[in-house]
């Protein structure tokens, strides 16, 4: 069974049903659910998701969100060695590092995202929603 990442952006296409992302990211969030892959997300993610579903749905659907996320997805600990290589990384932004090295701790087979470039090359592979599908 793959071990993959998502990140919160692919979470966020299915939460908010964005249009032009969300088939593809609805078929690997059913993959996870289903078990066909094991989905890993970091623990900022949660925040990140709050945050944004509080703007674009309110306080009671991030939260069912935030639930839902629970209990689909394993979530990955942040702890102080993520936290210390990400903030060793020469990389633009602190968020993204997070989520790079939780995902390099857990030994994920890859990074799903739609923000390719937000990831520094060398650590995983990181793949866009639709390559991941044509792969799997």
């Amino acid at each position: 069974m793959k071990k993959i990442f998502i990140d919160t952006n692919v979470l966020l296409d299915v939460l908010l049903k964005r249009p032009e992302f969300h088939q593809a990211a609805a078929r690997i969030w059913a993959d996870c659910e289903s078990r066909k892959a094991e989905g890993y997300i970091s623990a900022i993610s949660l925040n990140n998701l709050y945050f944004i579903m509080v703007r674009k749905a309110g306080k009671n659907r991030a939260l069912e969100s935030v639930r839902i996320v629970l209990n689909i997805f394993k979530v990955i600990p942040l702890d102080d060695k993520i936290l210390r290589l990400a903030a060793e990384l020469p990389h633009k932004d602190f968020e993204d590092a997070i989520q790079l090295f939780s995902a390099v701790q857990t030994k994920v087979d890859c990074i799903v995202t739609r923000d390719a470039g937000h990831f520094p090359n060398g650590y995983l592979p990181i793949i866009s929603p639709t390559d991941y599908l044509q792969t799997s």
